[in-house]
């Protein structure tokens, strides 16, 4: 009788201590293995796992926020079209209408002489030979002694341009040559005379003289012609003149 009570009180044991580990092994977090040597495995719990993430998603950011370390962006220079100035518009001339009268008096003039020295002398009545050239009574009713010539020259130009004219009245071959007390002129057609073709253009203008160009018809060309006029006793005269 004794060893039934004692069996039965080992059987119940033995079960108690069965259902004590099924109940610790489905009921727990550990294994069983983990108890039997003394492992001891902590509960993965949620708090843990948003202190594991916290770290990472803040490294993250961090990495995010923190700037590239990348070359300078450079953008391409623009192309522009060139500027350009707009020309002023013309203004009205500002030169004295006094030297724009002188300026075509003085083309006046020039023509007149450049003429006189081509041959465009009205002449009449006897030939004279005078042993190498032929020459004709003058009748132009402008001259009637040598004298009358030259004063005729030096009153329309002066310097450079009276030393070329002055062929026209002395020299190895003048123009005009008395015989006898009679002025006679050399006969024969020269080219002669200026054809030109605008209006004068002033400057250089210092009082007492001034300087202008004008263009001119040279045998079918166009040149310009730059002459320099001085006041000389009251008059104007051409000095100077340069061909371009």
């Amino acid at each position: 009788m004794n060893k039934k009570i004692a069996f039965t009180i080992a059987s119940m044991l033995i079960c108690g201590s069965l259902a004590s580990c099924t109940v610790e092994t489905y009921n727990g977090t550990s294994s069983r293995s983990a108890q039997q040597f003394n492992i001891e495995v902590t509960p993965y719990t949620e708090a843990q796992q948003q202190a594991t993430e916290a770290p990472k998603a803040q490294e993250a950011a961090t990495t995010a926020a923190a700037p590239e370390n990348k070359a300078p962006e450079q953008k391409a220079p623009e192309l522009t079209a060139p500027q350009t100035t707009q020309a002023p518009a013309p203004q009205e001339s500002s030169v004295p209408a006094e030297y724009v009268t002188a300026a075509k008096s003085i083309m006046v003039n020039l023509n007149d002489l450049d003429m006189i020295d081509g041959g465009a002398v009205s002449t009449g009545g006897d030939v004279i030979d005078d042993g190498m050239y032929r020459y004709s009574n003058v009748t132009d009713p402008r001259f009637g002694s040598l004298s009358d010539v030259q004063t005729y020259v030096e009153s329309k130009v002066c310097g450079d341009l009276l030393y070329k004219y002055s062929e026209i009245y002395s020299g190895d071959v003048p123009m005009f040559k008395e015989f006898d007390g009679g002025l006679c002129y050399l006969q024969g057609g020269r080219g002669c005379g200026y054809n030109f073709k605008g209006e004068p253009s002033i400057s250089n203008i210092t009082g007492g003289s001034f300087t202008f160009s004008v263009p001119v018809d040279y045998f079918g060309d166009t040149q310009t012609f730059v002459i320099d006029a001085v006041n000389d006793g009251g008059l104007w005269k051409a000095c100077s003149l340069t061909r371009q």
